[in-house]
């Protein structure tokens, strides 16, 4: 019986029969989300009333069941299961008096708007519409949201369809929905006054997308770099910054998917990373040469590139630069389709680390060249060498090892 209730647009409840007045109910609740619950109604006072008794599966309908005759028997003797468990009438009108979750939606897309860009605001809405508001109902509490874990349960509805990336930027967006409610509650402004969402704690910090790993685990190695970088139905700037990532060396993505054509000179061939752009800030500007190999990559972009000169321009505003979520997700989607490990635009930087030592790049100089920073007092306050010449010949030598790797035959 249980496992034949299909979940709807709007949840909905099942109400048994009874033969004896006065005693309650036992109803079983389907969400849009699936999630069935078993639950107690029940008048005190000609007001009704209804306690949550617990889920399915973790209780069959026989445990709900006997549970329901217990509680029925109290009601009968004029007591009152809400109270007893713990509820008293204050906590309850307080309960009442909190926004409701489509109260918390609305307030927290209002204050959105006035804090966070556009075109955040435009993929947050967005994503609530699609996956969040859809499966809740106008009355839904906050505490039941959160009681009956529809967080958990809608993330992985998401999750469970292969959009992995979604479901992060789903869970990054709730965080911050409960963020800006516990934020409400406690800030000077509220001081002594009711909650509005009555939230201490965030709900969604404990839900995971992936299981942690070692950031540094993954690396690509040269069959796959390979297979990557011969790929006929990879997008053509996922494709493109795969390539002149690890042509540079595997510099950080801020720092060569948001570059500029003005920032290649190819008289010296040199590409000049600003200092607002590196991680790194000790040294100023961090000059890589560009190789070969390198500029051939360039000389296909840069017909490509966005009207103020962004290498990788944002496909809705070509005055800026791409966010890399945008490859992130066609190399995910790639590596699914072809059986693959997944991999980020991060490994690309591992990946040079490990092969340009493969190579016969010494580490000093492959440090240098990914502007590894030294925290010794002597490199901090007084190396100022630029270490040009070192740079050139470890790039010239990692060139040679990565066109050897892309076109080997066999």
């Amino acid at each position: 019986m249980i496992k034949g209730l299909a979940p709807k647009e709007k949840d909905y409840v099942i109400t048994e029969k009874s033969d004896e007045r006065g005693a309650g109910r036992l109803q079983i609740k389907v969400y849009p989300s699936g999630i069935i619950s078993f639950q107690f109604q029940y008048y005190i006072d000609k007001k009704r009333r209804r306690i949550e008794i617990g889920k399915y599966p973790l209780f069959s309908l026989a445990d709900a069941r006997k549970r329901f005759y217990q509680l029925s028997e109290s009601v009968a003797l004029g007591h009152d299961p809400m109270v007893e468990k713990g509820v008293s009438q204050a906590e309850q009108k307080l309960l009442n008096s909190l926004a409701t979750m489509h109260e918390l939606i609305t307030e927290f897309i209002e204050y959105g708007e006035t804090e966070f860009a556009a075109s955040t605001m435009k993929r947050l809405v967005n994503c609530f519409n699609h996956d969040l508001t859809p499966f809740i109902t106008d009355e839904l509490s906050i505490n039941d949201f959160i009681e009956q874990d529809l967080a958990r349960e809608l993330i992985y509805k998401v999750y469970n369809r292969g959009a992995i990336h979604q479901a992060d930027i789903f869970r990054s967006n709730l965080m911050s929905m409960f963020k800006f409610a516990i934020d409400y509650d406690n800030s000077p402004a509220r001081y002594k006054l009711p909650n509005r969402y009555g939230q201490k704690i965030n709900p969604i910090r404990d839900i995971n997308i992936q299981v942690p790993t070692n950031a540094n685990k993954r690396w690509l190695n040269e069959e796959e770099i390979k297979k990557i970088w011969h790929a006929d139905d990879l997008p053509f700037i996922a494709q493109q910054y795969f390539r002149l990532a690890l042509a540079l060396g595997g510099q950080r993505i801020e720092e060569v998917y948001k570059s500029y054509a003005h920032e290649y000179n190819f008289e010296d061939n040199t590409l000049t990373i600003p200092r607002e752009r590196i991680k790194v800030r000790d040294r100023g500007d961090h000059v890589v040469p560009i190789s070969p190999l390198a500029v051939e990559i360039l000389q296909e972009i840069l017909p490509h590139r966005g009207s103020t000169g962004a290498l990788f321009p944002h496909r809705d505003d070509p005055t800026k630069p791409a966010h890399h979520n945008t490859i992130s997700i066609a190399y995910a989607r790639w590596c699914k389709k072809h059986s693959m490990p997944s991999f980020s635009p991060k490994v690309l930087r591992s990946t040079c680390k490990t092969l340009m030592t493969k190579a016969g790049v010494p580490i000093h100089i492959r440090d240098i060249l990914q502007q590894h920073n030294k925290r010794d007092v002597a490199t901090v306050h007084y190396d100022r060498y630029d270490y040009l010449s070192e740079k050139i010949d470890g790039i010239g030598v990692w060139d040679k090892y990565l066109m050897k790797i892309i076109h080997e035959t066999g």
